[in-house]
């Protein structure tokens, strides 16, 4: 009869214990302690944060060394200049912000459920939905008129930022940027970009011009747009070229054509602003092919997209921003 082994013994995994210093720190941190941190954090003053808060400076400070005699850390340091957060204050900042800003959108859609849609919407615009983004806040209005709508233009490297730290509700901007398990991105259309430059630019009496022609020119571009850079750099390296020499750059639209209109510099922008180069005296050089073209939509958080205000906003974009040269596209 073969010798038959005994089973090997059965390992015992610990069970998880429901005390300890998770738990008590769950337990005590309540949302008072968070946002009297959050204020002398953003403000890198006990002073200032005291006085918005409307407390006294001794309370507030009660307040910090609590929260950090419940978590067993420093989360701010004081110095002569100020106060500046600890790396975990840091961590803890970061978190704490979304935590401010999911009870804000609960609050707005618990008063939207009593009967008066109110709120706030913080909305991104990149350059390519600057002429459209008035249209959606009153198209927005016209149906929920105690809802206010905080517009900031930038790139897409700041608008994806703010999106992610909850600065932005929702960003209106080309989607060329990588998928985040979070944030929902919605296509709305195709958007092409062209290259401008001064109506008498010397390139604008040869016809269709190539892009080794552009660069023999000096270039202004949207600041820190290193996404947007880097696309109009790959168009040239796939034509085998160097990339286009920048020699300024600028967040601002009428300082970026006011450059162009006095100097022989190019720039390149989405053609939703032709007319607006237009209107300033600018032309459109006519380059063989396509310079390049990008999806363009809305994107926003998906723990954000239940909020009222936000959900009004989101459909007057679908409604006013939809681009028709595709609508494949369309939600």
């Amino acid at each position: 009869m073969p010798n038959v082994k005994s089973p090997p013994a059965r390992v015992k995994i610990p069970l998880g214990q429901s005390g300890g210093y998770r738990a008590i720190a769950e337990r005590e941190i309540d949302s008072r302690l968070l946002r009297h941190f959050l204020a002398v954090a953003e403000s890198r003053s006990f002073t200032a944060a005291a006085e918005a808060l409307n407390l006294t400076q001794p309370g507030l400070t009660k307040s910090v060394h609590k929260l950090e005699q419940i978590l067993s850390v420093k989360l701010l340091e004081r110095h002569r200049t100020g106060v500046e957060p600890t790396p975990f204050g840091e961590a803890l900042a970061s978190r704490a912000r979304l935590i401010e800003l999911e009870l804000a959108h609960a609050l707005s859609e618990i008063e939207s459920m009593k009967g008066g849609l109110t709120g706030t919407v913080n909305v991104g615009v990149g350059p390519s939905f600057i002429n459209c983004v008035s249209q959606v806040v009153l198209a927005m209005q016209v149906q929920r008129p105690n809802v206010r709508v905080n517009i900031s233009v930038a790139v897409m490297d700041t608008l994806l930022a703010g999106l992610i730290s909850a600065g932005f509700d929702i960003i209106c901007t080309s989607l060329e940027f990588p998928s985040y398990p979070e944030i929902t991105k919605e296509p709305l259309g195709v958007g092409e970009h062209l290259v401008i430059s001064a109506a008498d630019h010397a390139l604008q009496h040869r016809g269709a011009v190539n892009p080794k022609d552009l660069l023999a020119y000096p270039w202004v571009a949207f600041s820190k747009d290193n996404m947007g850079i880097a696309r109009m750099g790959a168009v040239f390296a796939a034509n085998r070229l160097r990339p286009p020499r920048i020699t300024s750059t600028t967040n601002s639209i009428e300082v970026m054509f006011d450059l162009v209109t006095k100097s022989n510099c190019l720039t390149s922008i989405p053609a939703s602003l032709r007319i607006n180069a237009l209107a300033r005296g600018l032309a459109e050089l006519p380059v063989k092919g396509a310079l390049w073209q990008a999806t363009l939509g809305i994107a926003y958080r998906r723990s954000a997209a239940s909020s009222a205000p936000l959900q009004a906003f989101i459909t007057a974009c679908r409604e006013v921003c939809r681009i028709p040269d595709r609508p494949d596209l369309a939600p």
